[in-house]
Order: C-alpha cells, then sequence, then structure tokens
C-alpha cells in the first residue's frame, strides 16, 4: 500500500510532536515538583532560623541578667549578711526594697524579663517583676523546686528549665525561665538567681508572620526531649517528636494518611532545637493542580501539534505536487517553461532569517553598550555617594556627644566618648601605615580604657613605655589586636578580675629593645599553643606564610599571624618572637634589633 509524502509527513511530524509534548511535560511536572520542594525547605529554613534568632534574642536578655546578678558585689554581701538579721525589722524590710530596685535596674523599665527571684534553700525569696503576688508558703515550694538542686548541680552554668506554672505567684502563670546558682561558700545555704519569661511572650513570637491557614506545626525541644513549645497544661501524653542529625526528614504517619516532612535547626547557644512539622500533602496540593492544568495543557499541544503538522506537511507536499504537474504537462512546444515561482518561498525565508540573525546580532550589540554605559554611569554615582561621606561627621558627632555629657554632669561619658573619637580618628586615617610606638601605646591605651569602663572592677592594666622608645617607628596597628586577643581567648574561661601588662624598655647589655604583653588569663590551648610556636619559629626563621591564604582561618588566630607577619615584614631579620606560658595566663615579646645582630641569652 502506496502511502503519499504528505500523509508520511504528517504521521512523522505528529508523532515527533506528540513525544516532545508528553516528555516535556513529564519533565516540567518533575522539575516543578522538585523545586515547589526545595522552595518549601527554604521557607522552613528561613522560619527555622527567624524562630531560632527570636528565642536566643530572649535567653540572651535572660542570661546577661542572670550573670549581672550573680556577679553583683552588692547582691553577694546582702545575701551573705542576710542571714544573720531580723527579717521582721524595719532595717531588714528597708533592705529588701533596696535590692528590689536594684533587681529593677537590672530588669530595665521595660521589663526585659517578666519576673527576677532571688532564692535560697533555707527559704529566702526576693522578687521583682511584673507579679509581686507570691504565695505564702514559700519555703515549702523552694524544697519542692526539682529543677533549683540541677541548677547546683551546675555550679554557676546556666539552667533552661521549660514552661511550667510559676511556684512564687499566687495564680500560677505559665513561665520558662533561666537560673543560676552563686559560687558561695558551704557553711552557707544554696542560693541560685531565676530569671522567668511569660510563655505567653514565647507563643507570641512563634506565632507572628505564621500562614493562618497552614496545617504546619512548630515544636521546641532541648536536648532531654522535654517541649518547650507548645505547652499544654493538660496532663496529655507529649507529641512523638522524631531525632535526627540533619537534613530534612520524611516520615509516614502510624495512619498511613499522609506523610509529614520535619525540619529543624539547633542553637548551639541554648541547646533548643526548633523544628517544622508540615504535612507533604498540602506543600503538593498546588501539584495536584499543576498536574491536571499540565494534562489539559498537553491535550491542547497535541491538537496544536496535529494542526501544525497539518500545515507543514501541506506546505512541504504543495510544491512537490506542484511540480509534478508541471512535470506532467512538459512537452516539446513548453520545454522552455518559465521558472516556478512557489519554489521562490525558500530562498526568501532564508534570507529572512539571515536578515533577523543580522539584526538581533546588532540589536543584541547596541543593548550590551547601552547595559554597559548604564553600569558606567550607576558606578560613577556610586563612587560619588562614597566620596559625599566624610568621616568628620563621625568625629564631630562623638565630639558633641562628648561635650553634651560634660554639660549634663557625665564626665566619664564625656572621657569615654572622647576616646572612642581617637580611637575611630586614628583607625580611619590611611595617610600613612608607620606611626610611633607612643602613637600606638596611646591608641592602645584608648583600647583599654573602653574595656575597663565595659568590666568596671573586673579588669585593670598597666601600660609602661620606655620614653627614649616613644619616637621608635612600628607598623601600625601592633599592639591593639594582641591586646584583644586576651579578650577574645584569653579571658573567656577564666573569672575576673583580669589583669593585661603592656610595657616597652631597653634590654641591658645589648642594642636592642623589647615590647613585653602580658595578662592572666587561661592562655593557649594545646593546639594553638603549638601552631603559634610552629610560627613564631617560622617567621624566626625569615619564612613568611602566604597572607591571601588566612582568609580561610579563624579571626583570633588571623589577627595574630597578620601582626606577627606585618612585624617580620617591617623590621626583616632585626625582629625575633618568643611565647610562654605563665600560670595563670602567657606572656608574649616581640625583641627588636637596632645595630648589631642580636644573638638570644641562655634565659630564652
Amino acid at each position: 500500500m502506496q502511502v503519499s509524502i504528505q500523509t508520511r509527513l504528517l504521521l512523522s511530524f505528529t508523532l515527533l510532536s506528540s513525544v516532545l509534548v508528553a516528555s516535556s511535560s513529564y519533565l516540567y511536572y518533575k522539575q516543578t515538583s522538585k523545586d515547589l520542594m526545595i522552595q518549601i525547605e527554604e521557607t522552613n529554613r528561613q522560619q527555622l532560623f527567624r524562630y531560632q534568632e527570636t528565642l536566643d534574642n530572649m535567653i540572651e536578655d535572660m542570661d546577661r541578667i542572670s550573670a549581672q546578678v550573680i556577679y553583683s558585689s552588692e547582691i553577694k554581701n546582702y545575701l551573705l549578711e542576710q542571714a544573720n538579721e531580723d527579717s521582721s525589722s524595719f532595717q531588714s524590710f528597708a533592705e529588701r526594697k533596696k535590692y528590689e530596685s536594684m533587681l529593677a535596674l537590672f530588669n530595665g523599665p521595660w521589663f526585659i524579663a517578666a519576673q527576677i527571684n532571688l532564692i535560697n534553700m533555707d527559704g529566702f525569696f526576693l522578687t521583682y517583676g511584673q507579679n509581686m503576688n507570691t504565695v505564702t508558703d514559700e519555703k515549702q515550694r523552694i524544697q519542692q523546686a526539682h529543677w533549683l538542686k540541677e541548677a547546683f548541680k551546675l555550679e554557676g552554668d546556666k539552667l533552661l528549665v521549660p514552661p511550667h506554672p510559676s511556684e512564687w505567684q499566687e495564680n500560677h502563670p505559665i513561665y520558662f525561665s533561666l537560673t543560676r546558682s552563686f559560687n558561695f561558700p558551704a557553711a552557707f545555704p544554696p542560693t541560685a538567681v531565676e530569671v522567668q519569661q511569660s510563655y505567653e511572650l514565647l507563643a507570641q513570637s512563634i506565632e507572628i508572620g505564621r500562614n493562618a491557614t497552614s496545617r504546619a506545626s512548630v515544636y521546641i525541644i532541648n536536648d532531654e526531649g522535654e517541649v518547650f513549645y507548645p505547652y499544654s497544661q493538660e496532663k496529655a501524653a507529649p507529641p512523638t517528636i522524631p531525632r535526627w542529625t540533619e537534613g530534612v526528614l520524611e516520615i509516614k504517619r502510624a495512619d498511613g494518611s499522609d506523610t509529614d516532612i520535619w525540619s529543624q535547626v539547633r542553637s548551639e547557644f541554648s541547646g533548643l532545637t526548633i523544628l517544622i512539622q508540615q504535612p507533604k500533602s498540602e506543600i503538593m496540593q498546588p501539584i495536584v493542580q499543576l498536574r491536571q492544568i499540565t494534562f489539559i495543557l498537553a491535550i491542547v499541544g497535541e491538537i496544536a501539534s496535529f494542526l501544525i503538522a497539518y500545515v507543514l506537511s501541506a506546505g512541504i507536499a504543495s510544491p512537490i505536487r506542484y511540480l509534478q504537474r508541471q512535470f506532467e504537462k512538459i512537452t516539446i512546444d513548453s520545454i522552455s517553461i518559465s521558472k516556478v515561482k512557489k519554489l521562490q518561498k525558500t530562498k526568501e525565508i532564508a534570507s529572512l532569517y539571515a536578515t533577523f540573525e543580522e539584526m538581533r546580532a546588532r540589536l543584541n550589540h547596541s543593548l550590551n553598550e547601552v547595559i554597559q554605559f548604564q553600569q558606567r554611569e550607576s558606578l560613577a554615582h556610586l563612587q560619588a555617594m562614597y566620596a559625599q561621606m566624610n568621616p568628620h561627621f563621625l568625629f564631630n558627632t562623638l565630639n558633641a556627644m562628648a561635650s553634651y555629657a560634660d554639660e549634663s554632669g557625665f564626665p566619664e561619658y564625656a572621657r569615654i566618648s572622647q576616646q572612642l573619637s581617637g580611637m575611630l580618628r586614628y583607625s580611619t586615617n590611611s595617610m600613612t601605615r608607620v606611626i610611633t610606638l607612643k602613637q600606638e601605646s596611646q591608641y592602645t591605651i584608648q583600647y583599654l580604657e573602653l574595656m575597663r569602663f565595659r568590666y568596671e572592677d573586673q579588669f585593670k592594666f598597666s601600660v609602661e613605655i620606655d620614653p627614649h622608645l616613644e619616637d621608635e617607628p612600628v607598623p601600625k596597628f601592633l599592639l591593639q589586636p594582641l591586646v584583644e586577643n586576651s579578650f577574645a581567648h584569653g579571658f573567656q574561661s577564666v573569672r575576673p578580675p583580669w589583669h593585661i601588662e603592656v610595657s616597652a624598655k631597653q634590654v641591658e647589655a645589648s642594642l636592642s629593645w623589647e615590647i613585653r604583653l602580658q595578662d592572666n588569663g587561661s592562655g593557649f590551648t594545646a593546639d594553638a599553643f603549638a601552631e603559634t610556636q610552629s610560627l613564631i619559629q617560622e617567621l624566626n626563621n625569615g619564612q613568611l606564610r602566604d597572607l591571601l591564604t588566612l582568609s580561610n582561618q579563624e579571626l583570633g588566630h588571623l589577627g595574630i599571624v597578620n601582626t606577627l607577619t606585618r612585624c617580620r615584614l617591617f623590621w626583616n631579620e632585626d625582629v625575633r618572637f618568643y611565647l610562654r606560658q605563665r600560670e595563670p595566663g602567657m606572656e608574649f615579646v616581640i625583641q627588636i634589633r637596632k645595630e648589631q645582630r642580636y644573638v638570644p641569652s641562655d634565659s630564652r
């Protein structure tokens, strides 16, 4: 059976278009489903990070208040002395009011925490917050509070207590709390500070921004599996919350009705894990609608492709039939027939296509020129805006603040503003990279003064510079990064008071001078000490590490490597570095030779 060329072309085009439409619809459906899952996972991840940030900020405020209380010398003295006082006397009542006011200062005028409680196991109880209606049997309730005993075992570390009805208020509101114990001698009763926050505030923070129509659920648990959110006063079995390490988890429900998608994030600061549970059917609901739309579009595409195939096959077969008819008419008399005009369409389409390609290339070139011009213009505007930002505005603002503080009777705040202005002026002055030892020490003293203002009586320092060395040239930012390293690492695990000593003096019987820094921190860990000694050995031997690779290291270590490398580049072979572990703390020495080569003594 012979089949016409038009029928063959029609069948071929129809089959080809059907395969293309079906495969495109299937791939589009699969890719859209995948993209939707990725989008949902990213949305849940962003939501989890928002919850984590809100929760961490709330707990950080509570932790800061508890730290202020346990480190307050006045509160410590009061707690140690109140055991020997008559609690019914007017003096005792006045003292309680005084320290309630002190707790109010820690809490701030906006009640950062709902309640601050001072508790010891002998029945002492002092509170300040939004609810001052306390129960009458406080001593009995203190004995029954099991979480207090857990807090005493932690010896000053924070303990997060899950939401529960408050033991201390008559109406028993729902709170969650952060507790720390005081480090008192064993002769005194165990004492703790409890900072409470309203569960209602936690619930409001979680509910902000949530889709009211969504069936997704949010859970907050600690490492022991205790539920922080949601809290239910009904004595029902807690929800089954899965535990896994990373990624997204799919769990089929026990009744087989649906599959749940679980996402989680854990806060290293609070130790709490936030989870979002969302039914997969809800996530895939747009895909179900998309599948129906895709099916309809596929049918429409099949019909359209059939019509297009018919038109294309007819367009190709028509010239062939025309030629066939012309050939049938050819005779001796008609041998000089004119050329077939219909066949000129092929050349015209090719010519039109070539013209279109040329026009497209010209338009693309013109568009690129316009885009580059706009980019250059935007960059010029941006650079002009940057040039208008004058750092003197910041200096003048700080000086104005200092003047205002001085006129208002706050000379300490005026002095701090002036010191901060000096540090900012020093650090933003890029005219020179070489300064004198006196300028660098003054900059470091300003930094230390700010840290002493921050930590009050917990931090002391001394800076002694030989007057004969004040004009010695040194690289900029030499001392301050080394001093800052003590705060970033040395003082993190050591209780105050903290001390830093900085000195610069001539070395006896040698044409050299040295810079010495000491602190009473925890010193270097074994790994950090070995790595720093390796760096010092390399620099003392003239080996310089590639500074372009330092960005992959931690910030604190980068400061030491960068500072020592700049010293080696500045003084070349005339500089030597020495590092020692002390008990407590560490000692760091930079020794600079003036004229002849320096040979370390045996004591080194």
